[in-house]
């Protein structure tokens, strides 16, 4: 990027309306640059992901996977500029009830197909730079329910489990991430949920896929079939999840099912801590509202598999029930 280009940016930022939304630090503005809509953004480094979205950007286009064009990026100064493709994301289209909810769902699940197919022979086959995080691990997956015990269950709601009874969740928990980890190796998009899917021109594309790594696609497909910030009715989830399996050439069967419902229980307690930390910690109140949907979610896909999580997320549940009466009758 030119020193011209970059003292333009600063100037457009500097008059743009921001765009409130999501969890991080990185700040969004809406602009128009030489006559294109524009996204500007402005990242730090308080995540090695940031540095990667332009670079996944350009490579999900060598395969056919719909994500905004990057238009400019100078990492020097860590502002990024991409196509506009507007506000309308899956979230809004549930909230308005839009008859096209189904169709943008179809359509993101057949662009998580893709990346799901595709991604991981391409990138093996590239020999550009890394571009990514490092992949889902043992450890990455400890780290999740690790940040949901610390943030839910010890800080949340003040639980502390004997240590028999901790043992026996850790020894489950760490079950559960040796058998993702032998699924088959796909490239994850890692936040796959309503507000990170844009709807524009008849198709979804994805944003905010800078924690991209390689992991199992399940992991997607749970995040946006059991997405708190959103109602889904489980016949639309059936249907969802037996329109994918088709997609991937897999029986929409038993054996999927489990694999899907482990998947998203995982995905679940890290969004759950994700839940308490932002609303508690980080000044963003309103990310509690999705802890109890998340709680019913979890309740869900953990009662034929996962007992000794499903207890918790019961008790968890029961928990933030009270909790809400209780505000909701004080208002």
């Amino acid at each position: 990027m030119t020193a011209k280009l970059s003292k333009k940016l600063s100037a457009l930022v500097a008059n743009a309306p921001e765009i409130k939304k999501g969890g991080g630090t990185r700040r969004f503005f809406r602009t128009d640059l030489d006559g294109v809509p524009a996204v500007i953004c402005c990242y730090d480094d308080s995540k090695e992901e940031n540095f990667y979205y332009a670079e996944i950007a350009k490579f999900l286009a060598t395969i056919g996977v719909p994500a905004p064009c990057v238009l400019a990026h100078d990492a020097e100064s860590r502002v990024l500029v991409m196509q506009d493709l507007g506000e309308i994301d899956l979230w809004t289209l549930c909230k308005k009830a839009s008859p096209e909810i189904n169709r943008a769902y179809r359509s993101a699940l057949e662009g998580l197909a893709d990346l799901h197919l595709h991604g991981l022979e391409k990138l093996e086959r590239d020999t550009a730079p890394r571009i990514m995080r490092d992949g889902f691990n043992a450890d990455y997956y400890k780290w999740e329910r690790d940040y949901f015990f610390k943030n839910a269950v010890e800080e949340g709601h003040g639980i502390v489990h004997a240590a028999d009874v901790r043992a026996l969740l850790d020894a489950e928990l760490s079950d559960l991430a040796e058998t993702l980890l032998a699924f088959p190796r796909q490239l994850v998009h890692r936040d796959c949920q309503s507000q990170n899917i844009l709807w524009h021109a008849g198709r979804a594309c994805f944003i905010d896929f800078q924690g991209m790594r390689i992991g199992t696609g399940w992991y997607d497909v749970a995040s946006l079939l059991f997405d708190p910030y959103v109602a889904i009715s489980n016949e639309e989830r059936c249907e969802l999840f037996c329109f994918y399996c088709e997609k991937i050439g897999v029986p929409a069967d038993a054996a999927a099912w489990k694999k899907l419902c482990l998947a998203a229980a995982q995905r679940l307690m890290q969004a759950i801590g994700a839940y308490f930390f932002l609303s508690g910690k980080s000044g963003k109140p309103h990310f509690r509202n999705y802890v109890l949907p998340a709680l019913e979610n979890l309740v869900l896909v953990t009662s034929e598999t996962l007992p000794h999580l499903h207890s918790l997320a019961v008790e968890l549940r029961s928990r933030e029930i009270k909790i809400t009466f209780h505000f909701q009758k004080n208002l």
